[in-house]
């Protein structure tokens, strides 16, 4: 198997880019903030080092392995097809289990070296930036090792093998036959899958409360912990809450369809998205991983500066909080333009077949800027109400109140942001994905 893991990473590397991507940034993100932690223990730094390193990389990391959850779990529902043919041509379960691990050892290996580079780099420079906001020692360096840049790969991979396993599960349990069927129902939410994202969901309660007791500085933190689990129960439970979300925002574009008698693109990219919940939940995720983490940090920032007598709120922890906001963002933006590139690449014989039914190639672009504009509004409200719960209990242990301070120059652009980057990444992807000549080879296919 390892020999078909290295002919399918030759012969299709560009299906592997997402995942190469998310891999490296996890492996920069574990080694970068290892080292900052090994900094401080073995004496090159000091005690708000570690705090620092410790708290920052708590976050990061969590949120780097997650999109290397949902990116991987994406991508071997993009092989299926590929896996099922195995299965057709004698291949076991446990074969078809361990190609895609092998494909996940090869990856992470392949992208760990410039992931450590990218990692040390980023440990010396947030170093640099927080001795000369007096944060660290006067003079401090990055103390090397090997053992933070290994913990970056094993944790990496430790990670991406149990996803690849949970994602493979479905697709090759059974006979060949019946899994053929469970593909073809596959937008149907498994029940360890529901019962999963359930209780990730009753348990961010727990924590959720215990943060409206504590002090600002733990609240803070338990507030974004809180968010991250209200976003895994999101993917978890994505394709049961794709369908009320694009149904309640569809209702504009359905009227401007009927208002166009049809030709505004609007009607059909509902339907569309409606039809494919888990296609539809893979977009959304990133989406709101974006901007609910994003809006989480404003919020609490928002609410700091508001209460904090003048001068407690000092301009170090703004920068600190920015830095991290503009972080988790940067993830949050990788995710998006992954997935939404790969969907709209691997929707090529769709595009055929709305070809030679008789559509144009402009009534494709504007229905596929009808699905993005959809697609990224959904993954906003369904963001906001990721960050609605953590930001309210924030508040609360703050200022006693239920109201958040969200500050707009914070919020719009992060808004804003989500959804041109939405727009742009399907346009651009899709004129390329409805040439002529794609089309074509893709009907041939």
């Amino acid at each position: 198997m390892l020999r078909f893991a290295l002919g399918g990473l030759r012969a299709r590397p560009a299906s592997f880019v997402g995942l190469a991507v998310a891999l490296l940034l996890a492996v920069a993100v574990i080694s970068l903030f290892g080292s900052l932690v090994l900094t401080a223990v073995s004496g090159g730094g000091d005690e708000r080092l570690g705090m620092i390193g410790g708290a920052f990389g708590e976050i990061a990391i969590l949120m780097a392995l997650f999109v290397v959850a949902n990116t991987l779990s994406f991508s071997v529902r993009q092989q299926a097809g590929e896996m099922l043919l195995l299965r057709t041509s004698g291949a076991t379960p446990v074969q078809v289990k361990r190609l895609i691990r092998y494909e996940v050892l090869l990856v992470t290996l392949l992208v760990s070296p410039p992931g450590w580079l990218l990692g040390g780099w980023g440990a010396r420079w947030f170093l640099g930036e927080l001795v000369a906001r007096d944060l660290a020692p006067a003079g401090a360096l990055v103390s090397w090792s090997p053992w933070p840049l290994l913990a970056g790969t094993v944790v990496t991979l430790l990670v991406g093998a149990g996803a690849s396993k949970t994602a493979a599960r479905r697709t090759v349990a059974g006979r060949p036959s019946a899994a053929m069927s469970q593909s073809a129902g596959a937008d149907r939410l498994g029940r360890l899958r529901g019962l999963a994202g359930v209780l990730v969901l009753g348990g961010s309660v727990p924590l959720l409360v215990a943060t409206a007791r504590q002090p600002a500085d733990k609240a803070a933190q338990l507030a974004l912990l809180g968010s991250l689990l209200c976003m895994i129960a999101v993917g978890l439970l994505g394709p049961v809450l794709a369908r009320p979300a694009v149904a309640l925002l569809a209702v504009p574009m359905r009227l401007g369809g009927a208002r166009h008698r049809g030709d505004g693109g609007g009607a059909l990219a509902a339907e569309n998205l409606r039809g494919n919940a888990r296609r539809l939940s893979s977009a959304l995720v990133p989406i709101a991983l974006l901007v609910g983490l994003s809006t989480t940090f404003a919020a609490i920032t928002g609410t700091l500066e508001r209460v904090a007598p003048a001068g407690t709120y000092a301009e170090s922890d703004v920068w600190l909080r920015g830095m991290e906001l503009a972080m988790l963002a940067g993830f949050g933006a990788v995710a998006t333009v992954n997935t939404l590139a790969s969907l709209t690449v691997a929707r090529r014989r769709e595009y055929a077949l709305l070809a030679l039914t008789g559509a144009t190639r402009r009534q494709l672009m504007r229905m596929l800027g009808s699905e993005a504009v959809l697609t990224a509004c959904a993954g906003v409200l369904l963001g906001l109400l990721v960050a609605a719960p953590a930001s309210i209990a924030f508040a609360w242990a703050v200022t006693g109140s239920a109201l958040p301070t969200v500050p707009l120059l914070s919020f719009g652009p992060v808004v804003l942001g989500a959804v041109a980057l939405s727009l742009l990444t399907v346009l651009v992807t899709g004129v390329r994905a409805t040439s002529r000549m794609n089309v074509t080879a893709a009907n041939a296919q």
